[in-house]
């Protein structure tokens, strides 16, 4: 019998590493969106799948490009940009979502969160911080203004007077926040904490009763956070 070859394994294991983001990009109008397609398409570690400047040829560019990440122009595309990314959403699970917008308060941040986007980037901010959350999202975490996340994790929470949160969290339940933060769905968790589904949804009841919040945007917003202030 053949035996394995490291450096083969190391090199397949460097290639999946070093694999290039493949991004599409949804704006108007549409010498904006392209180009921003041409300077994403610069980075080394970007490959851009495609372009789209209205709802219906997004829908397609998504569902048959598959893309890592989609950029989606929260004013550019009108109206309705909620209810888009919900059925963006719907057409290809896969692909994650991160939105550019004029306003990136906290009532926005948290109307496209609510919609199933991963995160938000301002379109003040400096292209390098754009790429950076594209690398976030891709790798399966929120992205948001640490202040505005901070804003809406309050808003998500407990009426007033309830108290400020435990934070008494055990081990595990740490371990069960940093994943909703990076995106990892329940089944997953379980997976790579050897538990079942079953025991990851009892710990994240206790997390939401600990926490004072009643959803998995309000905790994996609270990882995100709390990861800020300490780095």
């Amino acid at each position: 019998m053949d035996r394995p070859d490291p450096s083969a394994a190391a090199s397949r294991a460097s290639s999946a590493a070093s694999r290039k983001r493949r991004v599409a990009v949804a704006a108007r109008p549409a010498l904006f969106c392209e180009i921003l397609a041409l300077k994403l398409a610069d980075e080394p570690d970007i490959e851009v799948t495609g372009q789209a400047h209205g709802e219906d040829e997004l829908r397609a560019l998504v569902t048959r490009g598959r893309p890592d990440v989609l950029l989606f122009d929260y004013e550019g595309l009108g109206p309705g940009a909620e209810l888009a990314i919900r059925r963006l959403r719907r057409s290809s699970r896969a692909t994650r979502v991160l939105v550019l917008a004029t306003r990136s308060s906290e009532e926005t941040l948290e109307r496209v969160l609510h919609s199933g986007a991963a995160g938000l980037v301002g379109k003040g901010q400096p292209f390098a911080t754009l790429v950076r959350a594209i690398h976030a999202v891709a790798a399966g975490e929120l992205w948001a203004n640490r202040v505005a996340a901070a804003h809406v994790v309050e808003h998500l929470a407990a009426p007033a007077g309830a108290g400020q949160p435990d934070e008494r969290l055990t081990r595990r339940e740490w371990q069960i926040v940093e994943a909703v933060g990076q995106g990892i769905r329940n089944k997953e968790i379980g997976k790579r904490l050897t538990i079942s589904e079953k025991t990851v949804k009892s710990h994240l009841n206790n997390i939401f009763r600990k926490l004072r919040v009643d959803n998995r945007f309000a905790v994996g917003l609270y990882s995100l956070d709390r990861d800020r202030e300490r780095a």
